[in-house]
């Protein structure tokens, strides 16, 4: 796990450079946990080894759903181009809701075109970001408007490390990611982000990423 706790490192580090500059977000981090926990997770809900270690060892703080019925996640933002929200590992049962489990309350009706093994993690404008806990390393996928998901990290890890590359290149924008006139994304973030990406996830799966968070 020295790839992902690295990755997780450096997302911490990048995200709380960010907010202490430009973040809209208090209080709303990823944070490393002192000791690791055995993670509240629901008994039908299988984890990857790699989710396994992100929740025992990392926390979703989240000030404003303490004491509320208000699912507990965190914020991630990558200036004013796209907000992650992480779901905390105790409410993973809800993400899942309109995904794998169908219905307006319990018993929910389990979705035949939805494999059990797809956890949804994160979303961004309610489109979900996908951990395949059946495969190896726990690869990642996306999807856009409730289309196909789309592969775009071939591990958790991965997934993590870009995430960490387009925080710091939106903190060297000062958080102005998009054109303030035309809204499309400026030209020297794409410049700056793309062959990091490359690197790390490959072609493919970089433009997935561009196409999910409209890059």
């Amino acid at each position: 796990m020295q790839s992902l706790n690295a990755a997780l490192t450096r997302v911490v580090e990048q995200q709380d450079l960010y907010n202490e500059a430009y973040g809209l977000f208090q209080n709303h981090d990823l944070r490393p946990r002192a000791l690791p926990v055995q993670p509240e997770i629901d008994k039908r809900i299988s984890l990857s080894p790699e989710l396994e270690y992100l929740y025992s060892h990392y926390g979703m703080v989240d000030a404003q759903a303490e004491g509320t019925l208000k699912m507990k996640s965190a914020a991630v933002e990558i200036g004013d181009a796209a907000l992650f929200f992480f779901v905390a590992p105790e409410h993973l049962h809800r993400q899942q809701l309109g995904f794998r489990w169908i219905g307006l309350q319990e018993p929910y009706e389990e979705s035949a075109s939805w494999s059990p093994n797809h956890i949804v993690i994160a979303n961004v404008n309610d489109d979900p970001v996908i951990v395949d806990t059946e495969a190896p390393n726990s690869p990642v996928y996306a999807s856009f408007e409730r289309g196909e998901p789309k592969p775009i990290a071939d591990s958790l890890a991965n997934f993590f490390n870009a995430l960490a590359i387009l925080i710091e290149a939106s903190r060297l924008l000062a958080g102005e990611v998009k054109d303030e006139e035309t809204y499309e994304t400026k030209p020297e973030y794409l410049t700056e982000v793309g062959p990091k990406l490359e690197k790390v996830l490959g072609q493919e799966h970089t433009k997935h990423l561009f196409e999910y968070l409209s890059l």
